[in-house]
């Protein structure tokens, strides 16, 4: 049988998805696994290929898996939404675009499906969504402008606490703005509700090794 690289291979399932395919997508996947059982990827194509499908209790299953390693995960956070908006959840639908829409602010048809579930909730949609300091923190951490990340990133934790997303996004913006024993904090913090948070324990390596 011949061997094919693995970043081909979930290209394909994704075309598989694309194409109308879900079962086969499904099937493919779990084949990934027999090798690579954590492969993340893998796990992203999964729950797109459960949502394709309309199987929205293995789908949730899966982007919650995705979530817990990549809290701020946009193909995770778009899936979640779209399930709660068909199980009419409207503020977890809202939660979680509002979570994509942060990671990806120019994205046109993540703003136009805000507006479209901020009308929903509202009874009239915004003309345009306002940018919030969670995606100005992801702005500033692509433009390595982490001082500035840092700055908005802590004003969202003063209102919401719980936000491990943003908690994930501090420990690597600290730690490359130099800050080591900051980082590490914020690294741990998120590792002791989310031990396999990826980009909390690449910091801890990265402080450690």
């Amino acid at each position: 049988m011949a061997k094919v690289p693995l970043r081909a291979y979930t290209r394909e399932i994704e075309a598989m998805i694309d194409r109308g395919h879900p079962d086969e997508a499904i099937a493919h996947c779990h084949h990934i696994f027999k090798t690579f059982p954590k492969h993340l990827e893998t796990y992203r194509l999964l729950g797109k290929a459960y949502l394709e499908h309309k199987r929205y209790n293995e789908a949730v299953d899966v982007f919650s898996r995705v979530l817990v390693s990549e809290p701020n995960d946009f193909v995770a956070n778009v899936g979640m939404s779209i399930i709660r908006d068909e199980e009419n959840k409207l503020d977890d639908a809202i939660w979680h675009m509002e979570r994509a829409f942060e990671t990806q602010p120019s994205n046109a048809a993540i703003q136009s499906e805000l507006q479209r579930l901020y009308g929903r909730r509202d009874g009239v949609q915004p003309p345009r969504i306002r940018m919030t300091r969670g995606a100005l923190a992801h702005m500033y951490v692509q433009g390595e402008l982490y001082p500035q990340a840092i700055s908005e990133i802590k004003s969202v934790l003063k209102e919401d606490p719980g936000r491990s997303d943003m908690e994930a996004l501090l420990a690597r913006a600290a730690y490359r703005s130099g800050l080591k024993n900051e980082a590490a904090d914020a690294a741990s913090k998120v590792l002791r509700r989310y031990p396999y948070c990826l980009d909390a324990n690449r910091v801890l390596m990265e402080i450690f090794s």
